[in-house]
C-alpha cells in the first residue's frame, strides 16, 4: 500500500441548492491538500469501484450516517469535518436534550465509527470533547484557508471602482444571522460609507428587499451582489477599507473577517462566541441586536484602528500552504494507521 492516501470528499449539501462559506472552504481544503501532494477528489457515488483510503465528509448531519457506516464496514478511515457550537451552558442543555430526543441521539453510532473530526478552533475542540465526549486525541484543529492574493496591505490603486472612499466593508450572504440591515443603519448614523459585498441568501428574499429600501434611503451606501471569491477585485475591496464589519448574530470562523484580517484590516465583529476565538484577537466587538453599539464599535474603531487587527503571527496559519500541509498530516497519519491494520 502507498505512503501516499488516496482521498474522497463527500460534500455537506448539493451545492445546486446552497452554495456558501462552508463550502468554498470545503473546496479550498482539497485543493490546498492536492498541492501538497495528496490525491484528494469527489466521491463518485455512481461508480462501484472502492479504490481510496480515506473518506471526508463535511457537516455533522445525519445524512451522512450510511455513507460512515458503510465506509467503516469497508475498512476506509474517515474524517469529519465539522461545524459544532460553542462551549456554553445553552449549549450544554442543548446537547443534552437532542441526546436524549433528537438528532444528537441518532449520530451516536456514526461518531463512534470516526477516525478523526476538524474544526476550525480550540473553543469547538473543546465543545466536542466536554459536551460530545469525543476523544480529544482524534480531533484535529484546522483553521479556514485565507488565499494568498489577501495577504497584501498596501492601499489599493483600484478602490476608486467602488465609487467611495475609506468606507465600512462587510462581505457575505445577505442575511438576517450576518446582519447587514443594522450595520447600514449603525453606518447612516454615523455618517461613514459603507460597502456591502454578498448576494443574498436563498430563503432571504424579504430581508434582502428591506436592506434595499434601506440602502436606497442612504446617501454612501453601496451594494455589490457578489465578487469571484479570491479575486482581484475582491482584495481591492479589502485593500481600499477602513474597517471590517460584520455584526453577526451568529457565526462559526467567517472566512471574510479572516480575510480582513490578512489584509491587515481592523475588524467590528458581533459580541458573540465567534468572535472571541484566537483568530479574531483584538477586534471590536457589539451587541447585534442594538444599531447603538454596532455605530459605537465602529466609531471606537475608525478613531484607533491599530489596536483592532489580529496579529499578524495568528493569521499566517490559515495560508494555503500551511492548511494543506495539516490535512494531508492528517491523511497520512489515518492512512499509516489503515496500513497496520490491514497487515493484522
Amino acid at each position: 500500500m502507498s505512503s501516499r492516501p488516496v482521498v474522497r470528499v463527500v460534500p455537506f449539501q448539493p451545492h445546486c441548492f446552497a452554495f456558501g462559506g462552508f463550502e468554498v472552504q470545503m473546496i479550498a481544503a482539497m485543493e490546498s491538500a492536492r498541492a501538497a501532494g495528496t490525491e484528494v477528489t469527489p466521491l463518485d457515488f455512481w461508480r462501484r469501484e472502492a479504490d481510496f483510503d480515506v473518506l471526508h465528509v463535511w457537516g455533522l448531519e445525519l445524512q451522512h450516517r450510511n455513507t460512515v457506516k458503510w465506509a467503516h464496514a469497508a475498512g476506509k478511515k474517515t474524517v469529519l469535518s465539522a461545524l459544532v457550537n460553542y462551549p456554553n451552558w445553552k449549549s450544554w442543555l442543548r446537547y443534552m436534550a437532542s441526546s436524549v430526543v433528537g438528532p444528537a441521539r441518532l449520530l451516536r453510532p456514526m461518531l463512534a465509527k470516526l477516525d478523526c473530526i476538524t474544526v476550525v478552533n480550540k473553543a469547538q475542540e473543546e465543545y466536542l470533547t466536554g459536551t460530545v465526549g469525543f476523544p480529544k486525541e482524534k480531533i484535529a484543529v484546522v483553521p479556514n484557508v485565507v488565499e494568498d492574493i489577501f495577504f497584501g496591505t498596501e492601499c489599493s490603486t483600484e478602490a476608486s471602482v467602488f465609487g467611495i472612499e475609506n468606507y465600512v466593508l462587510c462581505v457575505g450572504n445577505v442575511c438576517r444571522r450576518k446582519n447587514q440591515l443594522a450595520l447600514v443603519s449603525a453606518c447612516r448614523k454615523l455618517g461613514v460609507p459603507l460597502l456591502l459585498v454578498g448576494r443574498v441568501l436563498t430563503g432571504e428574499e424579504v430581508y434582502g428587499r428591506a436592506v434595499m429600501e434601506a440602502i436606497s434611503a442612504a446617501d454612501c451606501v453601496r451594494w455589490i451582489h457578489g465578487l469571484t471569491p479570491g479575486s482581484v477585485e475582491l482584495a481591492a475591496a479589502y485593500r481600499g477599507a477602513a474597517v471590517f464589519a460584520l455584526p453577526s448574530h451568529m457565526e462559526q470562523q467567517p472566512i471574510s473577517a479572516l480575510e480582513a484580517a490578512a489584509s491587515g484590516k481592523p475588524l467590528v465583529l458581533g459580541d458573540s462566541s465567534y468572535a472571541k476565538q484566537e483568530l479574531y484577537e483584538g477586534a471590536a466587538r457589539a451587541d447585534a441586536r442594538s444599531v447603538d453599539a454596532i455605530a459605537g464599535a465602529l466609531k471606537k474603531v475608525l478613531d484607533r484602528p491599530d489596536g483592532h487587527c489580529p496579529p499578524r503571527s495568528v493569521i499566517e496559519q490559515c495560508r494555503r500552504e500551511s492548511v494543506g500541509a495539516a490535512y494531508t498530516a492528517i491523511y497520512k497519519r489515518l492512512n499509516a494507521e489503515r496500513s497496520v491494520n490491514i497487515a493484522l
